[in-house]
């Protein structure tokens, strides 16, 4: 069943649930009470049709048909939610190889946007890259005209202007700046490939991100314990107690189902939008607790754990006034950073084969974006240092064995029966020349004069 809500600023949000079983949201904009009824029963309709298989009746198919030539904003939001077909242009007509113009970075961007197969997230960021470019170079400029120099410039525009949140007034963190100029690459490698330009401009520019250790915040159990006494329902304590105590992205905290949790054989599996997109993990003592209480508390017939927020909602701010709420000052990349701590503790216990199955990325992403350095460790290194059993053990702590014990190559080759004289044991003496004696020979040859 298809409802309609009025969200902030008059904008009214659509909640139904598709083909799939899954619960989606549609923004048509600010429209009447009336008009969002209507909308809500024809998506109804669609989404009925969909799931016998069936052409939406032809009063819904006249509409959407003018809603595609009235109002293309919203027939675009009903294609991208599956409710609609795309619009088939008519064919351009063909234009002599000769007479053929290198695009625009406007018109190759959108080129480029159009035929990319990537997720919403990742085509989101690709049209920020592509109007950071159009700004920068201004739309109708040839992508043919852009030099190594351009790259640069637009490097450098970055660090100092680059942020469209805030209207360009302040730069991008350096990851950031590394990820656009990445998008850029890749447009413009796409234009090469297609014999548009002969070079690509952005060559030369490092796109490959690295850790921000200035970033990362161990988040101590307490904090997040606090937090969750803090929270306004039981979808943000368990939100939080996957991120903090499983290690969750913050978009899996959203989307896991009652059956997938196995509480008597402590096993989950783990479902993301990331590869892999299920993964086993176990169910952790300090995760267990809050489980069990969720399962209680869960409605009759529940799917998911909880049911809140949709994959892909803002919870930041939300999150912010939870921390502060506890009596606490909201650390940077406050999810990020939970699973970060999560991983950590993992890591100081267990091989990083294990831990990273268990989180869903590989040893070189959690070393390089996520482990962090803890001083607990430092002070057990100074208290214990490095014990291996049957090697350091029973070594008095701040001594020096008196002897590097000898292997048995650095023995020196003796007869068994071969003792040292000791002056303070003469029947030792007595043993030594006996055997030396035993080692002469009996007979000597003739000594002859000259």
């Amino acid at each position: 069943m298809a409802t309609s809500r009025i969200r902030a600023k008059g904008v009214v949000e659509i909640r139904y649930t598709d083909c799939n079983g899954e619960r989606c949201s549609l923004y048509p904009g600010k429209i009447n009470k009336r008009d969002a009824e209507t909308l809500c029963r024809r998506i109804e309709h669609i989404v009925s049709r969909q799931i016998t298989g069936a052409d939406p009746e032809p009063a819904v198919s006249q509409w959407l048909a003018d809603t595609a030539e009235r109002s293309s904003k919203l027939y675009a939001k009903l294609v991208k939610a599956g409710l609609a077909s795309p619009r088939i242009e008519s064919p351009e007509p063909e234009v002599e190889p000769e007479a053929k113009q290198t695009p625009t970075i406007q018109e190759w961007t959108r080129r480029f946007i159009d035929n990319h197969s990537g997720k919403s997230g990742t085509i989101e960021q690709l049209e920020i890259t592509a109007r950071a470019l159009c700004k920068v170079f201004g739309p109708d400029r040839r992508i043919d005209e852009l030099t190594p120099g351009d790259a640069e410039d637009f490097r450098k525009w970055l660090q100092s202007k680059g942020n469209e949140r805030k209207k360009y007034q302040t730069g991008l963190a350096h990851n950031t700046v590394r990820r656009r100029i990445g998008r850029s690459k890749e447009m413009f490698r796409a234009a090469v490939r297609h014999e548009l330009i002969e070079k690509n401009p952005f060559a030369d520019e490092v796109a490959a991100t690295s850790g921000n250790p200035e970033r990362l915040v161990l988040v101590p159990a307490d904090w997040i314990e606090a937090c969750i006494r803090r929270a306004p329902c039981e979808d943000w304590r368990i939100m939080l107690a996957f991120a903090r105590y499983g290690g969750m992205r913050s978009h899996e905290t959203r989307i896991q189902k009652w059956e997938d949790i196995d509480l008597p054989n402590n096993v989950m599996l783990v479902r993301s939008h990331k590869n892999p997109p299920v993964r086993r993990c176990p169910i952790f003592p300090e995760l267990r607790a809050h489980l069990m209480r969720a399962r209680e508390m869960a409605p009759e017939g529940a799917i998911y754990v909880q049911t809140r927020y949709s994959h892909d909602a803002n919870i930041l701010t939300t999150l912010s006034k939870i921390i502060t709420r506890a009596g606490l000052v909201p650390w940077e990349k406050p999810m990020q950073n939970l699973r970060a701590t999560r991983e950590t503790e993992l890591l100081a216990h267990y091989p990083a084969k294990d831990v990273t199955s268990w989180l869903g990325n590989s040893p070189k992403v959690a070393h390089e974006h996520y482990a962090m350095t803890m001083q607990a460790s430092f002070d057990r290194a100074v208290e214990s240092g490095a014990r291996i059993a049957g090697v350091t053990a029973g070594v008095p702590m701040g001594k020096v064995p008196p002897k590097v014990p000898q292997t048995l190559q650095d023995k020196p080759h003796h007869r068994e029966d071969t003792k040292k004289a000791d002056m303070e044991n003469p029947a030792n003496a007595w043993v030594c020349l006996v055997s030396a004696l035993g080692d002469l020979s009996s007979s000597y040859p003739a000594r002859t004069r000259t």
